[in-house]
């Protein structure tokens, strides 16, 4: 892949549309590598990350200054902003981690749902990196499909007996105080918020889902569209006040 890259970047070229997928043995994947493969076309990035081993290498090589362990995780991560990790809780040292490959990869979007191993901890973060809309999109879509909780954990699928971690329906409580944020700043057309709510875990269609339900309760009114209310008609939405 860096002969690939090499070799594009010398002649000014891009790759053809790309979905890759990198999975690691480990963790050592080259931050750099994957910021230029991002950046070599329209190229998203799903990768594997072996987060347990990467937290305890991050955990061990914290007291070091160079050599070995900080060699490698200045590697994966572009440089030493590995160690502003330290101090905080296993699940948002986590996000934490993954926040920071979406810098160092040059991604706008970067969407994440952890494994579970057999003691309920997190094991890997399967993480999606994109710089377009449409990929953003679809792969909320997916990993909703596989948690519809919204809670994005997943566990191994070998054990029958194990306890289900989804609901039936999911908690839009959340999004529902987000909806009501936007518009007491104002009202503001659908299309708008549907943007909005990209960059948010949710899908635009729970944000429909709300849209509907609080128009029928009365909670919401809509004015300056034609036709049959509906995103595409594209409504201006505001706050019964």
């Amino acid at each position: 892949m860096e002969r690939i890259l090499s070799n594009l970047e010398e002649k000014g070229k891009k790759i053809a549309p790309a979905f890759v997928f990198v999975d690691p043995y480990g963790f050592k994947v080259p931050g750099d590598l994957v910021r230029r493969l991002l950046a070599a076309g329209r190229v998203e990035v799903f990768v594997n990350i072996i987060w347990r081993e990467l937290d305890m290498a991050m955990a061990l090589a914290r007291h070091q200054s160079d050599g070995g362990m900080v060699e490698t995780l200045n590697l994966v991560f572009g440089g030493e902003r590995w160690r502003e990790i330290g101090g905080l809780s296993f699940d948002v040292r986590a996000d934490r981690a993954v926040d920071l490959l979406r810098e160092l990869y040059g991604a706008r979007w970067v969407t994440s749902m952890r494994m579970l191993g057999d003691n309920k901890v997190t094991r890997y973060v399967l993480a999606h990196f994109t710089n377009h809309e449409a990929g953003r999109d679809l792969m909320k879509d997916c990993m909703w499909a596989a948690c519809p909780d919204g809670g994005f954990y997943a566990r191994r699928s070998d054990n029958p007996n194990q306890t289900l971690l989804i609901e039936v329906e999911p908690n839009l409580g959340p999004l529902d105080d987000w909806l009501v944020q936007q518009l007491q700043a104002g009202a503001i057309r659908w299309s708008a918020l549907s943007q909005r709510v990209r960059n948010e875990l949710w899908r635009r269609a729970h944000l429909s889902q709300l849209i509907r339900k609080r128009r029928s309760e009365g909670t919401i009114v809509a004015s300056k569209f034609t036709g049959r209310f509906s995103e595409k008609a594209d409504p201006l939405l505001a706050l019964l006040r």
